[in-house]
């Protein structure tokens, strides 16, 4: 139990921090990124997909629907369906309800986030700074909170992904959250490509240690 609500904390923190502005944005109609999911020593333990169903409006004003679906190391989905997650932009600024997914991923699942979301702009350089905020998780009266401090951009460089060159800025962020009286601790950075958003991920423990790694693997409709 501890082990999955720290996973569903970082699942979410992930998402609060894919935020962003269009140039760190997915916004094409058709467009279905694959993502791998590996340990700390680069093993393969399962994917996730994301696809964009919808767009509805221009990219500074709209609606943008995606779906995702999680799999396990041998493609088999783990969900009986994809989750649908739906971002609004407004005047270029991204906003997502995270209760609108953690509704589908778990019955009774109740989802906040605290203080100033994760927006990455889209001129974002190193050196930049964002704001701390908490995610409050909810689940059948067990509530744990994880605080998401010292976002900063930290270098900038370009990946080779399925044959593209995608330039990214690497976001650094800490979380801390307190599961069933046990505090954990991770480091986390995150690659955001323009025209992609995130699509890379490396999540550290508290000695410094890599424990975790998501990486887009396949691009497909773009």
């Amino acid at each position: 139990m501890k082990k999955f609500i720290f996973t569903a904390v970082m699942t979410l923190a992930f998402v609060a921090q894919s935020y962003a502005q269009s140039a760190y944005f997915l916004f094409d109609e058709g467009a279905k990124l694959t993502i791998a999911n590996t340990d700390a020593k680069g093993k393969h333990t399962g994917y996730s997909t994301l696809e964009v169903k919808e767009v509805v409006g221009s990219r500074s004003n709209c609606t943008v629907k995606y779906e995702s679906m999680v799999y396990d190391k041998k493609m088999n989905p783990l969900l009986t369906a994809p989750v649908v997650q739906e971002f609004t932009v407004r005047n270029g600024v991204v906003t997502y309800d995270p209760q609108s997914m953690a509704g589908q991923v778990m019955q009774g699942m109740q989802v906040t986030v605290e203080g100033t979301p994760f927006a990455l702009p889209a001129g974002a350089k190193v050196g930049d700074t964002f704001p701390d905020y908490n995610i409050v998780m909810n689940i059948a009266g067990l509530k744990t909170t994880s605080n998401v401090t010292g976002q900063k951009v930290v270098a900038e460089e370009t990946l080779n992904i399925d044959g593209r060159d995608i330039e990214c800025v690497v976001v650094e962020q800490t979380t801390s959250t307190k599961v069933l009286g046990m505090n954990q601790s991770g480091t986390q950075k995150t690659w955001y490509g323009k025209g992609y958003g995130s699509v890379k991920q490396e999540t550290y423990n508290a000695k410094g240690k890599l424990s975790t790694q998501q990486i887009l693997i396949s691009v497909t409709g773009l």
